[in-house]
């Protein structure tokens, strides 16, 4: 051993002595890379070519940094370099190695057996020719590590273990395959078969370690897929096996054919026929849905199943029970796959089935919409559909289930429309099955507003310095949105009112009103506007002074088992009001003790007088209604007794009553006498005896008891008088008419208090009430102006309109009747 160690040293420092490199350092000389397998055989090429008449000396392979060559071959004795003499050194690496040397000098390499992790390191070959520069080449000798095993995952980074999907057929694919560690990195690729894939591979780091990723991606997913497999492949090296890892792609495929198989044959009406319908090519199964006239028939009897040796074959199986509205109808076959939302396959047929007309009506557009809204003045066609077997031979409409004259076509066109044109619409087909009508369409008619009906004009009686609510009622569609605005008319001027003096809520709207004197003429206006329009014709309320109401009239008298009287009101004066019915002459029968029993006065019984103007007497009691309806149950039968009817408001009792004279109660059963609660028994009288004395002492008491009325209403007129002239005295004279005509703008101070400002509003209004003097006294016996029915011209709201001419606010013509304003 001791005697090859220093024949190496000699051989080295034999050959160093006669080698001087020329171009390069041993270290400056590029190393390549050479891979070797652990237990395998590694091979390092070196050149040996000579040149023309030079021969190789002596070839040296080193490895690192040592000097002493690991193994040489010496041919300087003149033979040729494949017969020169091998060394190796003795160590476990000198023991692996070989020259191999062939005919062909540039294959000349260096053989290493059962390779292992300390045989890695850069080896050098050193060539020395007789003439030539010595020749070294550089190799860097690694030993390949195998990767880790492929892993799989999808589009979300899920990772796959055997079944890759599913994916849907058109579709976009996507599958990466990551490969850590392995020396030198792996080549990962992806395989269908015996076919590579083409990917896109890129080193990444996975948890920190260097590994290699391949990214597949098809754009269109194809049938060929179904149940095809892919494999990820990861090669390192030619010395060793790759790695792969296998996974099975999952296609999902749309129908490629629907077909009803069932043959289309004219079908009898009620009677249940099973239709077939098959679907091939879909994956998983395909769902199947049947429709009729595009709406699906879900109360029908369908059963589905698929082949258990074909998984894309289908089939449904529809149990129908047909009518005669299924005539002509379109029966559909969908199928579709549950993956594919978008995609579906039909097959379609008619039905043909003997029927009665089966009718609809709709808009001439063929707008679906069962309710129709048009404004005023629009036009609208409505069409009559009719799908009949045999065909329809007429037709006719019918609104509001009522036939319209002379409209016996398929179409019907309604110009000009109207409030009244609303309602439902329907058509009736006839054929030689009989006759069908059609379910009804709505029309509705939109509209501008209007005053309600009955409240075009009205006029609202008033008393001096006494609020009034006056209440605007209009109809109008659509109802939301409808906004009000009001005018003041006088004498004087047209003035918008306030907003802050209008109170609006829907389709009503009210202000307050405050009337200065009693002579004072004027006329409200309330507008109102939504969105078809404004209003094109005002609500009119004519404010006048407040009259005594008029005498009921046409009044009729029953007497049958009760005594009843029936009267028809007349106008109310511009107040509430009700009626007063007195009773005058009999007495109570004798078997009964009569008991009125007085209720406590009110304000309305301390202005009328206790004495009728038609009787000398006392009535025996009054009854109040607020409709003139009474009936009498205390009236002794036989009797004669006179009935007086007044009309009673704030302003007081009507001029006259509407009189019965000589009316004899009836002979029917008596019923005990009592007093509605209506009854105000204003004179009681005793109970009238059989006995004379007591007569002639009922007699003296009524006598005496007219007497005491007739000089308490002298009296009371008296009193009366003396108020009025006193408020006459203190209130300002009304303008005379000439002086109203003058053709001069008024100030402001004459607009009426719903201009003023609230504080002041609102303590004349307190402060009215607190003066006997000057209310009901006053109002009751001052004379009154009153308007026509006809008002010549009214004005929309306007900030800045003043009239001078009072004929423009004033009407013409015959007295006005009063109507009293609802809810006031």
């Amino acid at each position: 051993m001791c005697a090859k160690i220093v024949l190496s040293l000699v051989l080295l420092l034999h050959f160093t002595g006669k080698f001087t490199p020329t171009t390069a350092t041993v270290d400056t000389i590029p190393a390549r890379t050479v891979w070797a397998a652990e237990g395998h055989l590694a091979e390092l090429p070196c050149d040996i070519t000579a040149q023309a008449q030079d021969a190789v000396k002596v070839v040296l392979w080193f490895k690192d940094s040592i000097g002493v060559p690991l193994y040489s071959v010496d041919s300087r004795s003149g033979v040729s370099v494949q017969e020169g003499v091998q060394w190796a050194t003795g160590d476990d690496l000198g023991k692996k190695l070989k020259m191999v040397i062939t005919e062909n000098l540039k294959e000349a390499r260096l053989q290493i057996s059962n390779i292992n992790q300390s045989d890695c390191g850069v080896y050098r070959c050193r060539v020395d020719f007789f003439n030539s520069p010595t020749r070294n080449y550089r190799f860097n000798l690694t030993l390949v590590v195998p990767p880790e095993e492929p892993r799989i995952f999808d589009a979300q980074g899920k990772e796959i273990a055997t079944v890759a999907g599913p994916f849907r057929e058109g579709h976009e694919l996507f599958l990466s395959c990551q490969v850590s560690g392995g020396r030198p990195p792996p080549r990962v690729s992806w395989w269908h078969g015996d076919k590579e894939i083409s990917g896109t591979s890129h080193p990444s780091a996975i948890d920190g370690a260097a590994a290699m990723v391949n990214q597949l991606f098809l754009g269109t997913v194809t049938r060929e897929l179904y149940g095809a497999k892919f494999r990820c492949k990861a090669a390192v090296s030619k010395l060793i096996s790759p790695l792969s890892k296998e996974v099975s792609i999952q296609v999902h495929l749309k129908p490629l054919r629907v077909k009803i198989v069932t043959p289309n044959e004219l079908l009898n009406a009620k009677q249940a026929v099973p239709i077939r319908c098959n679907v091939w090519g879909s994956f998983p199964a395909a769902k199947i849905v049947w429709l009729l006239d595009g709406e699906p028939l879900r109360s029908a009897d369908i059963t589905v199943h698929s082949e258990n040796n074909d998984a894309n074959f289908t089939s449904s199986i529809l149990t129908m029970v047909v009518s005669a509205g299924n005539d002509g109808s379109e029966l559909t076959c969908r199928a579709s796959n549950p993956w594919f939302s978008n995609f579906s396959l039909e097959d379609k047929r008619i039905i043909n089935v003997a029927y009665q007309p089966v009718v609809s009506v709709h808009l001439a557009n063929e707008d679906p919409s069962r309710v129709i809204t048009r404004s005023e003045g629009a036009n609208v066609t409505l069409k009559c559909r009719a799908d009949a077997r045999p065909p329809v031979t007429s037709f006719s409409w019918y609104k509001n289930n009522m036939r319209m004259s002379g409209e016996s076509g398929e179409t019907l066109h309604l110009t000009q429309l109207e409030r009244e044109s609303a309602g439902g619409y329907a058509c009736a087909a006839t054929n030689e099955e009989g006759e069908s009508r059609s379910s009804s369409i709505t029309l509705k008619i939109q509209f501008a507003p209007r005053c309600k009906p009955g409240t075009e004009q009205q006029t609202i009686g008033s008393l001096s310095m006494q609020s009034q609510v006056v209440k605007c009622e209009v109809d109008a569609d659509p109802p939301d949105g409808v906004r009000f605005s009001w005018t003041y008319n006088s004498t004087r001027n047209v003035s918008p009112v306030l907003n802050s003096r209008i109170s609006s809520h829907g389709l009503v709207s009210t202000i307050n009103y405050l009337p200065q004197i009693d002579a004072e003429l004027v006329t409200l206006q309330c507008w109102a506007v939504n969105s078809v329009g404004r209003q094109m014709v005002p609500c009119l309320f004519h404010i006048l002074p407040a009259k005594t109401p008029e005498t009921p009239r046409n009044c009729e008298l029953h007497n049958d088992t009760e005594l009843e009287v029936v009267c028809q009101a007349g106008s109310d004066g511009g107040l509430v009001q009700h009626f007063l019915m007195e009773v005058i002459g009999g007495a109570p029968p004798p078997m009964f003790s009569l008991d009125y029993t007085r209720s406590p006065p009110t304000e309305i019984d301390n202005e009328i007088s206790t004495m009728n103007d038609q009787a000398t007497l006392a009535p025996l009691f009054r009854i109040t209604q607020n409709e003139p309806h009474f009936k009498l149950h205390s009236l002794e039968p036989g009797r004669i007794y006179q009935l007086l009817v007044y009309a009673v408001n704030a302003k007081g009792k009507s001029e006259s009553a509407y009189v019965f004279d000589n009316v004899r109660a009836g002979s029917a059963a008596l019923i005990p006498p009592y007093v509605d609660e209506t009854i105000i028994s204003e004179d009681p009288t005793p109970a009238e005896t059989s006995n004379a004395d007591k007569q002639k002492q009922h007699s003296q008491m009524v006598m005496f008891a007219a007497v005491a009325a007739a000089a308490g209403v002298v009296i009371t007129s008296v009193i009366v008088a003396g108020f009025v002239a006193i408020c006459r005295l203190k209130r300002p004279k009304p303008p005379e008419p000439q002086e109203v005509r003058k053709r001069m703008r008024p100030a402001r101070t004459d607009v009426p208090s719903m201009y003023a400002e609230d504080d002041v509003f609102e303590d004349e209004f307190q402060r009215q009430p607190g003066d006997p003097r000057c209310s009901r006294a006053s109002s009751t016996l001052r004379s009154s102006r009153y308007i026509s029915e006809g008002f010549v011209q009214y004005s929309q709201p306007s900030l800045n309109v003043y009239i001078a001419d009072p004929d423009l606010i004033l009407p013409r013509g015959g007295e006005i009747e009063f109507t009293t304003l609802a809810g006031a």
